[in-house]
């Protein structure tokens, strides 16, 4: 049984040999904090929610999840109640799951095993955006037309629709595979204790690239920013959470424990540095550093690793400085009103299957949320290796390039550094994050 082709008008596919990178996710991380809490001159919190339609809502004051509902939906007794209706809607961002001929293997493998028809279809180009337009749906209490939906886990739009009451609280029994089979970067995470409401999809890194051809002694820190052997050749990111975030690392501090006292102080760091910069980038910080306009750079992970499959940019270095990198997640998770939900939660614990997660990742190349499926890529069998097989003259690299890649199968190393973000407790904290950074990339 095959999952049903993407609608018409829907985005057209790109060859996977040419794009898989990270470029397309990340949109929403880069502007998100621009829509949210910017104080004088631009959108406030309040004013966000209100052109949001959720003014008048009663807004908790921490962005994190809530408790588990005893009773109604997201109750143990609601899920007991719950039957299969073999068919499941699926939201996700475009170039995010695995593709051969126009079909996604990983999905036609899941109806064949379970009989579940799949929707898949890629609305989410930007957490904000796409939470606005479920929004007027998820306040009314009707269905979005969505099960599943894929949401960062450091954008606004995931704590609002946790403060709201807005997702359902997942079935834990219905989770054996993703409590056998998920790393601990995903594993408990910090922004939904005990996975109440998320199960990874996917995660990245913001971490720190160089030429070195030019830098020829190896960066290992993220003082480097700061060095003005470097001056006008250094490119610094334009979201202000990953701005401020790298200020925090510089003075020593972990963003996610970091006190409005620490950001003055990164924020000063950053105001310093500031002659040193060349740009404040958005995703363009990747043709700049390709062009050798600058030569140090922040980065997203994946973009370096498909840099590198070109020889012509071989000599772009990632690094994972010895401060931390800065790592992010994409969640799935069931929103309110959802007419399918047990059949949601089998196929979002089927994904963490090895065999299912090492197909995906050949294609995807992002931080796979499940650690056995690098012993996949170099020794398949059964389905995933007739599927890797049929895919690889596409994708153009043996499957072994994937597993041995850290960016998608992190080392401990790679893990021990890895920083979560801050969470804002209110909109207070979120307006004077902003406050403090924004300014420094605006000439």
């Amino acid at each position: 049984m095959s999952t049903e082709e993407p609608e018409q008008g829907s985005t057209p596919r790109m060859d996977p040999s040419i794009e898989r990178g990270m470029f397309l996710p990340r949109l929403s991380r880069r502007d998100l904090l621009k829509y949210a809490g910017m104080g004088a001159g631009a959108i406030g919190l309040s004013a966000f929610l209100e052109a949001c339609g959720v003014k008048g809502a009663a807004v908790s004051q921490t962005t994190g999840p809530t408790a588990t509902p005893s009773s109604g939906p997201g109750s143990a007794t609601w899920w007991s109640q719950q039957t299969l209706h073999n068919q499941v809607n699926f939201a996700n961002w475009p170039y995010y799951l695995d593709v051969y001929k126009g079909h996604h293997p990983s999905l036609d493998y899941f109806t064949q095993q379970t009989g579940i028809k799949v929707k898949y279809t890629e609305p989410i180009n930007d957490n904000i955006p796409f939470y606005t337009k479920i929004r007027p749906s998820l306040q009314a209490k009707q269905p979005t037309g969505y099960d599943i939906i894929v949401m960062t886990n450091n954008s606004p739009a995931l704590g609002f629709l946790m403060s709201f009451g807005w997702l359902i609280a997942l079935d834990q029994k219905a989770m054996p595979t993703f409590y056998a089979n998920a790393g601990p970067l995903v594993k408990n995470p910090a922004w939904d204790p005990g996975n109440k409401y998320t199960m990874a999809w996917q995660s990245g890194w913001t971490a720190m690239a160089y030429n070195s051809s030019v830098i020829k002694t190896p960066i290992t820190s993220v003082q480097s920013f700061f060095d003005p052997q470097y001056k006008g050749r250094i490119a610094m990111p334009e979201d202000p959470q990953e701005l401020g975030s790298i200020g925090l690392l510089a003075i020593g501090v972990e963003p996610a424990k970091s006190t409005p006292a620490d950001w003055q102080k990164a924020a000063q760091k950053l105001q310093e540095q500031k002659p040193l910069v060349r740009k404040y980038y958005d995703q363009s910080y990747i043709t700049a550093l390709k062009n050798g306009d600058t030569v140090l750079s922040w980065c997203w992970s994946g973009d370096i690793f498909q840099a590198n499959l070109n020889s012509k940019y071989k000599d772009l270095k990632l690094v994972f400085a010895k401060e931390g990198a800065m790592f992010w997640t994409d969640n799935m998770c069931i929103p309110q009103g959802a007419e399918n939900p047990k059949d949601a939660m089998t196929l979002m614990d089927f994904y963490f299957k090895p065999d299912v997660q090492a197909v995906v990742e050949y294609y995807n190349d992002y931080v796979c949320p499940v650690p056995a499926a690098k012993d996949v890529l170099l020794h398949p069998t059964g389905w995933a290796q007739e599927t890797l097989k049929k895919m690889e003259p596409s994708i153009g690299l043996p499957p072994s390039v994937t597993a041995d890649a850290p960016t998608v199968f992190p080392t401990p190393e790679v893990i021990s550094i890895s920083r979560p973000y801050y969470e804002y407790k209110n909109q207070d904290e979120l307006t004077q994050w902003n406050n403090l950074f924004v300014p420094i990339t605006q000439s």
